[in-house]
């Protein structure tokens, strides 16, 4: 073999490759090498192989770019064979050792860089002596720091490893070379280099004999380093700064043995002046890795202890910075975790002796207060050697002490120490507790006690209601005592316990509740030096200290719940005329709500969830009872909304609930005497009780009760036998439900707030309706719940077919929003096709009658119901069902072709256009999901092809064109909506691109006339849709837009026109720049007729408030017509677009010319009445003068 390989040829291929080529000296190595292996004599092979680049060798070659490639092939070949570490011999590994040891001391010019190379490869072969270790440290040694530094940092960094890799076994390296390494290396300034560096002296520290003398000189090598950072360089290194300072300080805190070097070090350096935060917080770091990291504390940590003690305090007495106190506390921390004992008690007493004199002192009782907490969270010993005498000159001082910011910082101190403990409890191992005391955490300190002796007095004296409102920040202070001193529990090894007494935590939930739920409901002004009933500041204190009171202590709430229902009967009974009673109730009902959401965990919170919820129905109850007005109603539905929609997080993907396991959960609620407001039970607060099953099935199980039982209270079931009213019913008879008595009146601002408590209902029942499978709504029957309202449920023995076949018609289809809540949230394949079909055919029937038999407030609720069940309705490429589809529209289709078009002059006003907008509902539902094919979009082509072209209406129907594509969270995916995601594209080029033409004027009064119509059409669609849609056409919908703004009705119109515009100047401005002149001078223009319009509304409203008003007298301009209103929002749209037009990157020239045009009608628009309007102005008009 030895033969039949050239190594003289492959050295030589490989030295005259190019140094970029690491392909072609690669293939030359490893074909080197699979000879070496190969071999059937290798001592000869290897032979052959180093003496091939002997002709590149001195005195051969004086050449040492050449000598170093060669030296290069024989390290390339090593690493080839390292891949197979048993290739090489003993002796042949001994022999290349030498050869390239003695290049350290021979070849510093050339030899350096492959003499390491071979050798980190050499020394993990199999047969390498650790003997010979000894002799390669040496050899690099000999390089000696000068010709070491001048090695290239990538060479210095190859050589750092290979001494790593010598130095890594403990055991076997060597000793006297040290000094010789720190010698060489004491001149590094590479980052890489340096992380492995600091990385060998930290593996070299951390095995030291702990017997034998600090290594002094160790530390001198790396300690050189201190405080470390890295300069800005132009070459991309991977180490951070972050990376260096923690190497650096992983070698202070290596071995116990340097404390007497490290720490002393470290707090000169701490004490050093005109440091910058980043190398105090560095110097704060390095000092706790010592403290935490030093094993034997007794000789590393408590010599020190005084001395670091001495440094710390005055970082936070005197520090301003946070990050420095921050790191000081933790270090402080740290000092006094690793005490015990003696040692302990001993710094604590000095310590103290500190911390009493500033604590006295107003100027220094906050860092005082900081550095007492630092040592006393330190562990459960140091805070029972500390606490005690801490409290008692607390306490005295606050009561000797007249001065309010002095009180406020020792009260915080106290709270500071209450919620620490707290902390504390659960980390409590007694039996690792050396003091052997019954109770390490002062338990005796912490109860009835200190509630009595110092919170209550305190917060007596400083809340009457003639209190400075200096008093207010020292009550903030105490809410956080308070809150935690109800969840103290004992330290010791008995029994588990609280340390408050059941009425001394009803006195201070009573304290808390006071400005959150008390003042509030009654309006009554916590103090009087305020002008709000409570402030705020007090109350998000109050709260906060609630929330914590709960989840130390849930039965608390209780209390909280029994005092919000006083307080809203009281409260009722005195203020019920008043305007604010409503406000209050609402916030304070919210207060409860976030309260019990915001605690424990989501498991352990449910019992509360279901108390507030209950309480919340029983305050409903008793409103009904009182007749309250609908706005009370409303304010306690929308708190059992919130609170059901927290409760309900998460359950979605939980296991399933059976209509027997249902059933079986009502009759539980009932019987644990949950209250039942449709029976006009109020049952009890805490009646819900843990149960066998899963606590998310639980909840939905609940939630779902509570819809029943309100759908139930607001309505009821009429039966009726052959035209009359019976009390039961047969096979023969039908139902209709109606609503109760709760919402009689025939006023129509009464009906309107009535309305708005069925519509809040409908929303509630919706968030928990979504959240049941499929499955579970098929097998719950919840679709035809949407007809019967629930009130079928505990009966068995009708089907609901047979008693109820569509919506109920009565009272005006006033109970539509709550069929709708149901609807809304169920999911297609829950709803049974033939009751869809009918549903759907019975709706479009009662919407298409004229008259209307629906109220005004139902038909909003019915227009909604109609789009959630033209979009659930699924076709699944059916054609059966796609048929019914059609058959469903083609009343509609027949309907709208007799009462619109260009030749119709049927004028039937609101009615005509309430039938279109409906008309307009259900394909919004079609639309979220679109079918393709002409014949199936029948329906839609006629209402797109004809509605602007209508000879009475064709503007009101195209104002109208956005419902088909307008957000609606009845088409959101959360609620189940079909929705295809092309649907907003397949909509915008069949029914969009192909009316732009028709925008433009043609000859013709008419065709002018649906010219803007189809404008007003497009744009109002266009509002809706994301640029990338009509990016393609945006230079025709700009031209449209150019036009529009002379012809559009300033109103809702121009709102949509504006949108558009801003949208594309927001997406791409250029797109405008051919037309600025243009919209500049329309957008003006369409402005001044806003303010004409503000003005004119302006005037009737003062004319209507002194009781004379006459519009015919009321001055208008050009245009105005009854109808019209102040449109704040076009005048906002207009005061955008021009402050956007100078951020929007055009040159100067285009803008310019119109500076002075528009300055004066920015400055006018400064003073506008609207706050908003005035902020954009100002900001409009400085832009424009900045030009």
């Amino acid at each position: 073999m030895a033969a039949a390989t050239d190594f003289d040829g492959l050295a030589l291929k490989y030295v005259l490759a190019d140094k970029d080529a690491e392909g072609q000296r690669q293939a030359i190595s490893e074909q080197a090498a699979r000879a070496i292996e190969e071999s059937t004599n290798s001592r000869a092979t290897v032979h052959q192989w180093v003496s091939s680049i002997q002709r590149w060798m001195p005195p051969s070659d004086e050449d040492p770019i050449s000598r170093a490639s060669a030296l290069d092939f024989l390290a390339s070949t090593l690493q080839v064979l390292s891949r197979r570490n048993d290739t090489l011999t003993a002796d042949q590994i001994t022999l290349l050792v030498n050869y390239f040891c003695s290049l350290f001391d021979s070849d510093h010019e050339a030899g350096i860089a492959a003499a390491t190379k071979a050798l980190n490869h050499l020394v993990v072969a199999k047969y390498f002596s650790a003997t010979l270790r000894g002799k390669v440290l040496q050899s690099v040694c000999k390089l000696g720091n000068d010709d070491f530094k001048r090695q290239a940092p990538t060479t210095r960094l190859e050589i750092y490893h290979l001494i790593s890799t010598l130095l890594g076994d403990p055991k076997d390296h060597t000793n006297g070379l040290i000094d010789d390494l720190l010698n060489l290396c004491q001149n590094e300034r590479d980052p890489e280099n340096l992380m492995v560096w600091f990385a060998i002296l930290r593996n070299f520290l951390q095995n030291l004999d702990p017997s034998g003398e600090p290594p002094s000189a160790i530390f001198k090598a790396f300690a050189a380093f201190f405080p470390i950072s890295l300069r800005p360089s132009a070459t991309a290194s991977s180490v951070t700064t972050d990376d260096l300072k923690s190497s650096l300080r992983s070698c202070f805190s290596a071995h116990h043995s340097l404390a007497s070097l490290s720490i002393p070090f470290l707090i000169e350096k701490l004490d050093t002046v005109n440091q910058s935060v980043a190398v105090k917080v560095d110097i704060l770091l390095t000092i706790n890795a010592c403290l935490v990291e030093y094993s034997h504390p007794v000789q590393s940590i408590v010599p020190y202890a005084d001395q670091t003690w001495g440094a710390l305090k005055y970082e936070v007495r005197n520090g301003e910075i946070q990050d420095i106190i921050k790191e000081t506390l933790k270090v402080v921390c740290s000092l006094t975790k690793r005490l015990d004992g003696e040692d302990l008690a001993s710094f604590v007493d000095s310590a103290w002796r500190d911390l009493k004199e500033d604590i006295s002192d107003q100027k220094y009782t906050a860092q005082a207060g900081r550095l007492l907490v630092a040592i006393a969270g330190a562990s459960a010993q140091s805070f029972g050697l500390l606490i005690p005498r801490a409290m008692s000159h607390i306490n005295n001082t606050i009561k000797h002490n007249a001065s309010t910011p002095h009180k406020r910082h020792l009260i915080a101190l106290m709270s500071s120490i209450v919620e620490l403990r707290l902390h504390l409890v659960p980390h409590l191992h007694p039996d690792q507790d050396e003091s052997n005391d019954n109770e390490p955490l002062s338990d005796e300190l912490f109860g009835d006690a200190l509630f009595h002796d110092l919170f209550l007095p305190f917060w007596q004296e400083h809340s009457v209601a003639s209190s400075p409102i200096e008093y207010l920040g020292l009550l903030c202070e105490t809410t956080r005592g308070l809150g935690a001193l109800v969840g103290q529990k004992s330290s010791g090894t008995g029994p588990n316990r609280r340390l408050c007494s059941d009425s001394t935590c009803r006195e201070i939930l009573g304290l808390l509740a006071k400005p959150v739920i008390t003042c509030r409901c009654a309006g009554s002004k916590y103090f009087d030096l305020v002008g709000e009933i409570v402030p705020d500041e007090l109350v998000k204190a109050s709260e906060e200290a609630l929330k914590n009171a709960i989840t130390l202590h849930p039965p608390s709430f209780q209390y909280l719940l029994q005092l919000y229902m006083t307080s809203i009967r009281e409260s009722y009974q005195l203020r019920k005329a008043s305007r604010d009673l409503t406000w209050s109730i609402e916030t304070v009902s919210a207060s409860l709500s976030q309260m019990v959401l915001g605690t424990q965990d989501y498991d352990a919170r449910w019992l509360n969830e279901a108390a507030l919820i209950n309480t919340f129905l029983q305050g409903l109850l008793w409103m009904l009872t009182e007749r309250a007005e609908p706005e009370f109603l409303v304010i306690i539905i929308d708190a059992i909304h919130v609170t059901v929609k927290g409760a309900l997080e998460g359950t979605q993907n939980t296991s399933r609930i059976t209509e027997e396991e249902f059933r079986e959960l009502v009759n539980s609620f009932e019987a644990s005497g949950a209250p039942q407001v449709d029976l006009n039970q109020p049952g009890k607060i805490e009646a819900l009780v843990p149960g066998q099953m899963d606590i998310h099935r639980q909840r939905r199980a609940y939630c779902l009760f509570v819809v029943h039982q309100l759908y139930r209270r607001f309505t009821a079931l009429h039966y009726f036998l052959i035209g009359r009213e019976v009390t039961s019913i047969d096979s023969d008879g039908l139902a209709v439900v109606k609503l109760n008595d709760d919402f009689i009146g025939d006023d129509p601002d009464l009906i309107f707030r009535q309305d708005t408590v069925l519509n809040q209902l409908g929303q509630l029942a919706t968030s928990v309706v979504k959240l049941f499978s499929e499955e579970e709504q098929k097998a719950l029957g919840l679709d035809s719940e949407a007809i019967l309202l629930f009130h079928m449920f505990r009966s068995r023995t009708a089907r609901p077919s047979d008693v109820l076949r569509a919506l109920s018609p009565a009272d005006g289809f006033r109970t539509a929003p709550l069929s709708l809540g149901i609807i809304q949230g169920l999911w297609p394949g829950a709803i049974e096709t033939e009751f869809h079909l009918d549903t759907l055919d019975k709706l479009i029937e009662a919407l298409f009658q004229f008259p209307t038999p629906c109220s005004e407030s139902a038909r909003p609720a019915l227009d909604a119901m109609l789009c959630v069940l033209s979009n659930k309705f699924d076709v699944k490429k059916d054609n059966a069902r796609l048929q019914r589809r059609i058959n469903v529209q083609t009343p509609m289709l027949m309907n709208l072709q007799q009462f619109m078009g260009p030749s119709q002059e049927t004028d039937i006003g609101e009615p005509k256009l309430q039938i279109i907008r409906s008309t307009l509902h259900y394909l919004a539902g079609d639309v979220a999901r679109p079918i393709a094919g002409e014949t199936n979009n029948a329906l839609l082509t006629y209402i797109m092809d004809n509605g602007p072209t209508d000879l009475m209406m064709g503007r009101d129907i195209a104002q109208n064109f956005g419902l088909l594509v307008a957000p609606r969270k009845s088409l959101s995916e959360e609620n189940h909506a079909i929705r295809r995601k092309l649907a907003q594209g397949w909509f915008y080029h069949r029914y969009v691109v192909p009316y732009f033409d028709r925008c433009f004027s043609a000859s013709g009064i008419g065709k002018r006339d649906e010219a803007v119509n189809r404008a007003v059409g497009i744009l109002s669609i266009l509002r809706h849709f994301e640029y990338e849609t009509y990016a393609s056409n945006v230079a025709q919908i700009v031209r449209i837009g150019v036009q529009a703004l002379d012809t559009f009705k300033v109103g809702v119109e121009t709102e949509a026109l504006l949108e558009v515009l801003l949208n594309i100047q927001s997406e791409d401005a250029s797109q405008l720049k051919d037309q600025l002149t243009s919209l500049i001078s329309g957008v003006g223009a369409v402005y001044i007729k806003a303010c004409n319009i503000a003005d004119a509304a302006a005037a009737a409203t003062t004319s209507a408030n002194s009781d004379k008003m006459d519009l015919d007298n009321v001055p208008k301009a050009e245009g105005i017509g009854p109808e019209d209103y102040d449109p704040i929002t076009t005048r906002m749209h207009v005061l955008h677009f021009l402050h956007k037009l100078t951020e929007s990157g055009y040159d100067a020239h285009l803008l310019l010319p119109h500076r002075n045009a528009l300055i004066r009608p920015l400055a006018q628009a400064c003073g506008d009445s609207v706050r908003e309007i005035r902020r954009i102005a100002l900001r409009a008009r400085q832009a424009w003068e900045a030009l």
